[in-house]
């Protein structure tokens, strides 16, 4: 006996395969067979005329805030996604001292295009560290699965505060105090460290992305906790700083896969690194790639205002408890 079958549905395995009409068993949580399973089951299902396939994990989102008041996640879960990666290019809100949430929000609201408004009145603080931020995740039990990075930015942020836009070197305490963080982050659950050397990251004011003025021996000295800990990725949007060469050595250096996103929509020399990525995909098939949109993106809305697009696309008012 299984515990769900879903039946007649047109099935997609992920593979590239061409679909194919058939019944899905799940038992314990789990597919346990594909085709025209005997056995009966608990509840069923009727898919005839409906495609059946992976769920999408999204790698790339920037849900860190809209998750603390919308557990739906919207609209990621209605297009397909149950996984989503946040924390990405290093902009989030964890850890944050509640001196520096405003300021948090309102980089947030400018470098990922948001409502200040929103993100203002939505965000629910129920925490100050990472494990926090993360323990709260837990208990809000979003509609899909979560994986969180680190963020350079945030964390130079919550150790530096106001002038961790302004002030490339830090002190060797504050540089300390910043490992610290990745390292207390890393053993809470983080995936690992994401960052951004890229010049289109500005924040509130027109102020630069703290990352985007550290010098890169900060970025290795955040990168070691990986390391340390033998876990978790390093992703960086990376502009003209964060060179081919730079991302290699890093991976090198903690022996653990690097990632570079936002390859054709950032300051990039996309045909170089695109060669890189080819040429190097063999040579280091463990340490550093490219994840990257097939097409450079552009969207534009001519007839619609700005404010219309993003109430469609952004939940502005926190779901009932």
């Amino acid at each position: 006996m299984f515990d769900l079958l879903i039946r007649g549905a047109t099935v997609f395995d992920g593979s590239g395969a061409a679909p194919v009409i058939a019944d899905v068993a799940i038992r314990n949580g789990c597919i346990a067979e594909v085709g025209r399973p005997a056995d009966g089951a608990a509840r069923v299902v009727e898919a005839d005329g409906l495609a059946l396939m992976p769920g999408i994990v999204d790698v790339h989102t920037h849900y860190d805030a809209q998750i603390t008041w919308d557990r739906t996640l919207s609209p990621s879960p209605a297009l397909g996604v149950t996984t989503v990666v946040m924390g990405n290019c290093g902009f989030g809100i964890a850890p944050c001292p509640a001196s520096q949430r405003e300021t948090m929000l309102k980089n947030l609201s400018v470098v990922e295009g948001m409502d200040l408004d929103a993100l203002l009145t939505g965000t629910r603080w129920e925490f100050e560290s990472f494990p926090d931020y993360l323990a709260q995740l837990r208990r809000i039990q979003p509609y899909a699965n979560v994986a969180a990075l680190a963020g350079h930015s945030t964390i130079r942020t919550a150790v530096m505060r106001d002038e961790a836009s302004t002030r490339a070197q830090p002190t060797s305490e504050e540089l300390t105090r910043m490992q610290s963080l990745v390292r207390e982050a890393m053993n809470a659950g983080a995936i690992g460290l994401a960052s951004s050397f890229s010049p289109n990251h500005a924040g509130f004011g027109g102020r630069p992305m703290p990352s985007t003025i550290a010098s890169e021996a900060e970025l290795r000295a955040l990168a070691q906790p990986l390391g340390e800990a033998k876990r978790g990725i390093f992703v960086m949007a990376t502009g003209p700083r964060g060179t081919t060469e730079f991302m290699e050595l890093l991976a090198a250096s903690t022996g653990r896969p690097a990632f570079m996103v936002t390859v054709l929509t950032m300051y990039n020399d996309a045909a170089r690194t695109w060669r890189w990525a080819t040429t190097n995909a063999v040579r280091w098939p463990a340490r550093a790639a490219t994840k990257s949109t097939s097409t450079p993106t552009r969207i534009r809305f001519p007839s619609i205002s700005r404010f219309a697009i993003r109430i469609s696309c952004f939940r502005t008012t926190p779901l009932p408890a």
